[in-house]
């Protein structure tokens, strides 16, 4: 009787893992059915969607036959996502993983563009119950009203100037007005405030990552979290402590 117990237990494990197996191959077919062959960027490239309200950006960093890079939604009125995507672009359609950050929780789910000229347009269609995978991706509708519109990475950052109150935030992807951001640094020497322009820090919603912008730099430079109450990044520490320091080779030079 064990034995009979055994030996259908190990059948239906087989059926099991065949049906996943089986399903897994569908749906890489399905995807090859609907964008044939490969196609590939030949630089990284930048694609926006900015009408004052809403913005949407999308940043291709690494390039080849997978594809991966920065995205983030910002609509009005609604929790902002930020994160990074993963995928591959056949036949002028992008189908990516993308996993991202909002309001401190990580999620993943799979997005879709299709690339029409110098423009993305994003697709929709009915995600499975988890709401992480389209059902069928050969029924998306590329029908987006918010075109994401090419334009040159470098440019995202011109004008965006520390003298004129300004920097571009490599973590929201975008030119930010310092005086928005909560969290501000004197400078210091000898661990005392002295004369100068403030640095200001910006933080991930999960406080994964901070952010400092110094004076006289246009961009600003990302610190990951190594520890409760400390960022790191080279030569750059930030600690928690009576507010935040911000140390450079060991020194505290801002604080706050």
């Amino acid at each position: 009787m064990k034995k009979i117990i055994t030996l259908s237990f190990v059948i239906l494990t087989m059926i099991s893992c065949r049906n996943r197996d089986s399903k897994t191959e569908n749906r890489n077919a399905a995807f090859e059915e609907i964008t044939g062959k490969t196609v590939t960027f030949s630089e990284p490239a930048c694609y926006a969607y900015n009408d004052g309200n809403n913005h949407i950006s999308l940043e291709f960093t690494d390039i080849g036959s997978t594809l991966k890079g920065n995205l983030t939604y910002a609509f009005a009125e609604k929790d902002k996502n930020t994160g990074t995507f993963v995928g591959q672009l056949k036949d002028n359609v992008l189908l990516a993983d993308y996993t991202f950050q909002s309001e401190g929780v990580t999620s993943v789910r799979q997005v879709a563009f299709k690339v029409s000229k110098d423009t993305l347009i994003e697709g929709y269609g009915d995600m499975n119950a988890e709401g992480t995978a389209f059902k069928d991706i050969k029924h998306l509708n590329f029908t987006s009203t918010m075109p994401l519109v090419k334009g040159d990475c470098a440019e995202k950052k011109q004008g965006c100037l520390f003298e004129d109150g300004k920097s571009y935030s490599e973590l929201e992807q975008r030119c930010i007005t310092l005086a928005t951001l909560k969290t501000t640094l004197n400078p210091l020497k000898d661990g005392a405030r002295t004369e100068g322009k403030q640095a200001y820090v910006y933080f991930s919603s999960d406080n994964s990552k901070a952010e400092v912008f110094l004076p006289n730099s246009n961009n600003g430079i990302v610190l990951e979290k190594k520890g409760e109450g400390n960022w790191v990044s080279g030569n750059y520490i930030l600690m928690a402590w009576k507010g935040y320091v911000l140390q450079d080779k060991g020194v505290a030079v801002y604080g706050g």
